[in-house]
């Protein structure tokens, strides 16, 4: 290799630029005279001379080699400018390949061109180098740039991707035609069908909405006409099984790049499913709720009202009773005198349990048992349900009375609930102990029935706010309301239940409410339905 003959053709650069080079060339003379060449061109190079395939091997595979450029002699004596090129692209490397010789025809040229080459420079015109390399370097950086591009696009989109997979609102894309295009796992739940059978087009609109697309597109529009822009509504979707469940929907029309964001005109269109069933069953236990809160408070309020004419009327017969009757009188008078007093209890135990408590007292649990059991007695009688008392002499606990009233009432309810079919026997028991988690002292209150029990998938549930096994008779929030207040009064309850599975098994379910005498968490009372 010789230097150029007109070397003011070489372009000078004011700001040195570093150039690593990895040069195929088995003459050492020829790799110093371009390392000067280019340095006279203004740049900073690192020139790393190979002359075997085994050696350019080693050169592309050193963790730190980024070769600005690979200038290969078309001809060496065990090694070839083709082989390196095939080297190179078997590297995976998007480095410029330019081959270098002084005897190489133009057929040879053109067929390293094809082969991948992304220049040939002639030895004795090496003016063509300088630009020939920068340009190469300048598309060398657009290819990767958009190869970035094009690889943070791949990221993006499979964010993209598993962000609407796994996001917890159905998902629908439909085109023109009421073709279902997309169907996220949300969509696939809620309906019941598989993307697969949406996207054939085996089920549709009508089978989802119970109409046609058209008409779904007609209110789309009636929306939009109306608002100036898609907002949510309320509507009924059928499931694969049959089953209408309530949703909000919410759209978007996915219109042409060049049409307005408010025109209606659209390819597709992206549909929200919001499932509504258990806002709207909430909402049905929080109304069916506030009517038994309601009617408690009108109970309370009959009953305080009944207790004037009660006075009187046990005024009367005390001064009836103080005269000279007959024997039988005297006994019709007694039997009415014993049943306005059970009237009597029962309108003062109304009273006790409807009365808000306003801060801790010291109560006596075996009282509160007798108070609710006074308000039961009527439907322990009618069910043929009989009482086992088994009440131990107790300290009085610092709580809230009607709170704790409010416990023994769910539990109590809870069973005679589960014996109101065959009747059967009610336990109550009251023992005086200690936690055996904290060693507060305390005392423990058992409720036992001898009814259905509860299987292993229901035991574990019982309390879940809403969650119950009574149909549409039941609110599911007693026993959720029992925890509640027992967890602020700092106790604990346990419970064990076995499935009475035929009439002459035992069966039954058994709650163990554990109170401390003393609880540093009461604080101001708790409000609950």
């Amino acid at each position: 290799m010789r230097p150029p003959d007109q070397p003011d053709q070489i372009e000078s650069r004011p700001t040195p630029t570093s150039l690593r080079v990895l040069l195929v060339e088995d003459n050492e003379d020829d790799a110093l005279l371009l390392t000067r060449y280019f340095e006279r061109a203004g740049y900073r190079t690192f020139v790393h001379r190979v002359e075997t395939a085994d050696d350019m091997r080693r050169a592309l595979n050193q963790p730190d080699a980024e070769w600005d450029v690979v200038l290969a002699d078309f001809n060496l004596p065990s090694f070839s400018a083709p082989a390196a090129l095939q080297l190179l692209k078997r590297s995976g490397r998007d480095v410029p390949f330019i081959v270098m010789s002084g005897a190489v025809s133009e057929d040879t040229a053109v067929e390293a061109m094809r082969a991948g080459a992304h220049d040939y420079i002639a030895k004795q015109n090496l003016a063509r180098l300088g630009p020939a390399i920068e340009r190469e370097l300048r598309e060398a950086r657009a290819r990767r740039l958009k190869s970035d591009a094009e690889q943070a696009l791949l990221i993006s989109e499979e964010r993209f991707r598993r962000l609407i997979r796994g996001m917890p609102v159905g998902l629908m894309v439909a085109d023109t035609t009421g073709l279902i295009q997309y169907a996220n796992s949300s969509l696939e739940q809620l309906l019941g069908y598989s993307e697969q059978e949406l996207r054939s087009g085996k089920f549709g609109f009508a089978d989802i909405f119970e109409l046609e697309y058209e008409q779904f597109l007609l209110r789309l529009r009636d929306i939009v006409a109306q608002s100036g822009r898609p907002h949510p509504f309320e509507a009924l979707c059928r499931t694969r099984r049959g089953e209408h469940i309530p949703i909000l929907l919410a759209f978007t029309t996915l219109a042409p790049e060049d049409a307005p964001d408010t025109d209606v005109v659209f390819r597709q269109v992206a549909i929200f499913f919001v499932d509504l069933t258990e806002q709207k069953r909430s909402e049905e236990v929080m109304r069916r709720t506030e009517k038994l809160a309601a009617t408690g408070r009108l109970a309370a309020s009959i009953a305080h009202e009944i207790n004037n004419p009660l006075e009187a009327v046990t005024n009367c017969l005390f001064l009836i009773g103080s005269g000279r009757l007959e024997a039988r009188s005297q006994e019709y008078l007694r039997i009415a005198q014993q049943e306005l007093d059970r009237v009597t209890h029962i309108t003062t135990q109304t009273l006790r349990f409807y009365r808000q408590s306003t801060r801790p007292v010291e109560s006596d649990v075996n009282d509160l048992l007798e108070g609710v059991i006074a308000l039961y007695e009527p439907r322990l009688r009618s069910y043929s349900i009989g009482i086992k008392r088994r009440y131990r002499d107790l300290p009085p606990v610092h709580a809230y009375d009607g709170e704790i009233r409010q416990v023994l009432a769910n539990f109590i309810g809870n069973a005679i609930d589960a014996m109101q079919r065959d009747g059967g026997r009610l336990t109550l028991r009251t023992a005086r102990g200690r936690d055996p988690l904290t060693a507060a002292e305390g005392i423990y209150v058992t409720v036992a029935d001898t009814g259905c029990g509860m299987d292993d998938a229901t035991r574990p549930r019982i309390f879940e706010p809403f969650f119950s096994t009574k149909g549409n008779t039941g609110t599911g929030l007693g026993l959720w309301v029992s925890q509640t207040i027992i967890d602020k009064h700092g106790g604990r309850i346990s419970t064990r239940s076995r499935v009475r599975r035929h009439p002459n098994d035992p069966g039954g379910t058994v709650f163990r409410i554990f109170l401390p005498l003393q609880s540093t968490a009461l604080s101001a009372p708790l409000i609950t339905p």
